[in-house]
């Protein structure tokens, strides 16, 4: 007899990450997820599984193995490893050599010893071959700290208070911390090994380099860097090259495009890259080509009339979103990306040549949220989720029409999606899962909109379940068909789960994404109230007892709600804003957000900034409201948590804040396993004790 699913089930669930598929097509590489319950810690491994099926085998022993990268002839795979738990270096020799970070390996692909490859201060990134095998390229970050003397102090475990001084107004990112002290550049490193094998450096200066692409023939590199007057204020990475041993690089694409992926095609001539532009459209990526060597700003757009967002947008709460890439076919005639579309991720194929819009190769409502392509263009490895997968291997054969990059209907010859793991299926059989219900409702202007309804899987026909309303995040996000822990646990609790895809979120046209620009608060909350009206009208749900919950721009609009109607009989904001004002000053990305999105820094119009700041709102707040923030998250700050939670006690009202020390804005996804799950349990709680099932 199956049970319900408890937040405690989090430490049972297993998943795969970053599928790398051999050269040959033969064996796939991934890395697998769990977590140690007794010790709260993640641990990851790398793994292998014949692509054709067969039992998974541990590769590495783990526990923080991450990014395979087969060797071009398959018999080597880099990867990287850094330590278990927390270890510092004791002297100056060990930070040096890196103690503690994470840095390249090599082992045998057949299995044997893996040794390590670099020791560098600050650690290495992820490996790119050399199309001959005898290189490997990387970004690694450079530098000395800001407070030197500190630093030294920790050596001898003295505790020195650090100070900082900053000159640049970006100078912090949200999950990664103070970024102004470092630059990340670009090194080769010999892949044989032996002494002396130190990398060697290929860029400098004061920007960072990243994303390195080898061209075919290796003579040379492409890589993304931002090296702007703009980069400190509006930072947005181009597409450059450089010679494979260094040299003055050259840039290829015009400074107000953003680019990120870059990908040479198999013949040399082309650089396929995604980008948007640098200020005003943020959201919306395309897919471009340019060539390898034109002139600067002769790029391309592929998809100017391609509905879906060419990225990775679909929001669960069970993985951060990977790093995205590019593949090409064999005979440089399709580019194959991850493309988001009215709540599905596929991979689509796209004419580098334009003419044709992107075809979908992988079907179904499901998550792609990870892929690779064999070098022969014939098989993919994908990782997949679906509203009861929380994320398992699959492989695709493209046929041979896929391998040449054949366009359209039934020319590319794919076949489904072969299954390889199955990682949770002792959890999973013990469980009872909620389905997902879609449905289309009309918005504000007319527009047609789709949502979704997760219903108690024990509820019976004729009893009405309370609802909680789920906002996304973003707003540029949407969701989707994809495995959501936090939806489950409240289904599995009795209550319907509302959720919707309302303007301003993307996989529905770049009009769409930008329709919510300076008008937050507006017509998406007419969208957001549309949905749930036509939930309800669907049935089963009482609309007496209604719950409200998001996080991010989701915590923004429940902030907003509860300020604009008692409609609700409790709330959850989680890692919010509440007041732009004070998000200018305080965000990694606050002033971007006041320019961009308002027109407007606060000492220019405070007033425009305030009349959608849900802080304004604060004394017509009566709905519960529980506040859940991270003390580490630089994207909303813990002020504005904390500014919510003074006035709402000041005035009197049912809250309670809680906050989760040492995390960051990706807390509901990446953070400590600990804090994930008491997360979850609180808004348990608090939906429990103002809007009871029974």
């Amino acid at each position: 007899m199956s049970r319900p699913l408890t937040p405690d089930d989090l430490y049972a669930l297993t998943w795969i990450e970053d599928p790398r598929i051999s050269p040959d097509g033969t064996r796939i590489a991934f890395v697998r997820l769990e977590i140690d319950r007794e010790g709260y810690e993640s641990k990851r491994s790398i793994w292998t599984i014949p692509a054709a099926g067969g039992a998974p085998r541990q590769f590495t022993a783990g526990p923080k193995d991450s990014a395979p990268r087969w060797s071009p002839d398959g018999r080597t795979v880099a990867f990287l490893r850094a330590p278990a738990g927390e270890v510092k270096p004791k002297n100056k020799e060990e930070r040096e050599q890196g103690v503690g970070r994470p840095q390249l390996w090599l082992i045998p692909a057949d299995g044997g010893e893996a040794r390590q490859l670099t020791h560098l201060r600050h650690g290495a990134g992820a490996a790119v071959w050399s199309p001959d095998g005898k290189t490997i390229l990387f970004s690694a970050r450079t530098g000395e700290p800001d407070d030197a003397e500190a630093e030294d102090a920790a050596l001898a475990s003295k505790s020195l208070p650090k100070v900082r001084t900053i000159s640049e107004l970006w100078n912090k990112l949200d999950g990664v911390g103070y970024i102004y002290e470092l630059r990340a550049h670009l090194f080769t490193v010999p892949a044989e090994g032996g002494e002396p094998n130190e990398p060697k450096q290929l860029t400098d200066g004061d920007w960072d380099d990243g994303e390195p692409a080898w061209s075919p023939d290796g003579a040379r590199i492409a890589f993304t860097s931002d090296r702007s007057a703009e980069r400190w204020r509006w930072p947005a990475a181009q597409v450059w090259t450089v010679d494979a041993h260094g040299g003055e690089p050259r840039r290829l694409i015009d400074e107000a495009l953003g680019s990120s992926a870059p990908s040479w095609s198999p013949d040399g001539k082309t650089v396929a890259f995604l980008g948007q532009p640098r200020r005003g459209e943020f959201g919306h990526t395309d897919l471009y080509v340019v060539a390898a060597d034109g002139e600067p700003g002769g790029a391309t757009m592929l998809t100017q009339d391609f509905v879906p967002v060419c990225d990775d947008r679909c929001i669960d709460d069970q993985r951060d979103h990977a790093p995205i890439h590019l593949e090409w076919s064999p005979d440089s005639r399709a580019i194959y990306f991850l493309g988001s579309l009215r709540g599905t991720t596929h991979v689509y194929a796209a004419k580098p040549e334009g003419g044709l819009l992107p075809r979908r190769v992988t079907e179904g409502d499901r998550h792609v949220y990870a892929f690779s392509l064999d070098r022969a263009g014939h098989t993919l490895a994908l990782g997949v989720s679906d509203p009861a997968i929380p994320g398992d291997l699959y492989a695709q054969s493209l046929g041979e029409n896929g391998a040449n990059g054949q366009q359209g209907g039934e020319q590319g010859g794919e076949q489904g999606p072969r299954r390889l793991t199955n990682l949770n299926e002792s959890l999973l059989s013990e469980v009872e899962l909620a389905r997902q219900e879609e449905f289309t409702f009309t918005g504000s202007d007319g527009w047609e909109l789709q949502g979704w309804v997760m219903r108690p899987p024990r509820a019976k026909a004729a009893e009405l379940a309370p609802a909680v309303l789920e906002i996304h995040g973003g707003p540029a996000y949407m969701y989707g068909c994809t495995f959501f822990l936090e939806f489950q646990l409240l289904a599995a609790k009795g209550y319907a789960v509302i959720f919707s895809n309302p303007r301003g979120g993307t996989g529905y046209g770049r009009t769409f994404t930008h329709a919510v620009t300076g008008d937050w608060g507006n017509k998406d909350y007419q969208d957001i109230m549309a949905g749930l009206d036509a939930a309800i009208a669907r049935g089963g749900i009482d609309a007496n007892r209604l719950g409200v919950a998001g996080g991010s721009y989701g915590g923004y609009m429940t902030n907003w709600i509860v300020g604009h109607t008692d409609r609700f009989k409790a709330a959850v904001t989680m890692r919010c804003v509440s007041n732009f004002a004070t998000m200018f000053g305080m965000s990694d990305i606050g002033w971007g957000l006041a320019v961009d999105e308002w027109q407007a820094a606060p000492w220019e119009d405070l007033n425009k900034l305030m009349d959608r700041s849900p802080i304004t709102y604060v004394a017509n707040i009566h709905t519960p409201l529980l506040i859940l923030h991270s003390d580490n998250d630089l994207r909303c700050p813990l002020g504005e948590a904390q500014q919510l939670f003074s006035a709402l006690k000041y005035l009197g009202r049912q809250t309670k804040l809680v906050v989760f020390e040492g995390q960051s804005h990706g807390l509901s996804r990446g953070g400590h396993p600990r804090s994930r799950v008491l997360r979850l349990k609180e808004i348990e709680n608090w939906f429990e004790k103002y809007i009871p099932v029974g």
